[in-house]
């Protein structure tokens, strides 16, 4: 039965913490490293549910892509949602290790596992890489050119999402940037028209990002935040059972989705 500090070194090897933005606060949130891991379970953020999930099934290590801690913590209370949240994982000694931006550029991570479920062949690096290895979003090309629209079906279904917002720039894409979570600011978008992008999938697309992403000739797909991240977790589950095949692992049955559309 491998030790948290095995999962944490296991997640090292793909996800290494120096591979995180300097703003990040990836790692062991809570626990104690040398905790035999008897169950665990992968989600995007640790919620109430998630929290009530593990509990349900004997887990004793949640592995999330959003740190619970970002900032300092001043007080552990049920007054703060982070003081809640930290009291119950203390109170059934529930350890939380978290691998955020880190993950976002691993080769195991969001956005490579989002480019390989929307098919893309030929796949780069969005942004550049100083080491080769480690680098925010990707861009590649579809099979063969869609429709606007049926590629924000294609997207959507994917996602398995129940609606699908786009901005349609143009009749057509073939070659698609993508970055997770929220990933079209300015200079994302600018990377994508440098690499002849005529389609960009993302989550938390603003008004002003839209006008931008028109401007530039790029149609814009929001798959949510939670959307085009919490894919991960099975693929992060897969790569941990490999490493120890005796883990008792899953990916969370809980959809922590926030936006709901009617």
């Amino acid at each position: 039965m491998p030790k948290i500090k095995d999962i944490i070194s296991a997640m090292e090897e793909v996800a290494p913490k120096r591979a995180a933005l300097e703003w990040d606060n990836p790692g062991l949130m809570t626990g104690d490293p040398e905790t035999e891991v008897k169950k665990a379970v992968v989600a995007l953020d640790v919620e109430d549910e998630v929290i009530t999930e593990a509990i349900n099934l004997g887990a004793n290590l949640i592995i999330t892509h959003h740190p619970l801690i970002f900032s300092p913590v001043k007080a552990v209370t049920p007054k703060t949602r982070a003081g809640r949240l930290l009291l119950r994982l203390i109170e059934n000694r529930i350890a939380v290790f978290s691998a955020h931006t880190n993950l976002d550029v691993s080769p195991i991570g969001t956005n490579a596992y989002l480019a390989e479920l929307l098919e893309l062949e030929n796949t780069e690096f969005l942004m550049p890489s100083q080491d080769g290895i480690y680098a925010m979003g990707r861009v590649g090309s579809l099979k063969q050119k869609m429709k606007t629209e049926d590629f924000a079906e294609f997207v959507k279904n994917k996602l398995n999402l129940s609606n699908m917002v786009y901005i349609k720039s143009g009749d057509y894409v073939s070659k698609i940037g993508l970055c997770t979570g929220h990933g079209c600011d300015r200079e994302f978008l600018l990377a994508a028209k440098a690499k002849g992008c005529d389609g960009y999938v993302t989550g938390d697309v603003s008004y002003h990002e839209a006008q931008e992403a028109r401007h530039l000739g790029i149609s814009l797909f929001d798959g949510t935040h939670y959307g085009t991240e919490a894919i991960v977790a099975p693929n992060v589950v897969n790569y941990l059972k490999s490493k120890f095949p005796g883990l008792d692992i899953q990916a969370t049955k809980t959809n922590c989705q926030t936006h709901q559309i009617i």
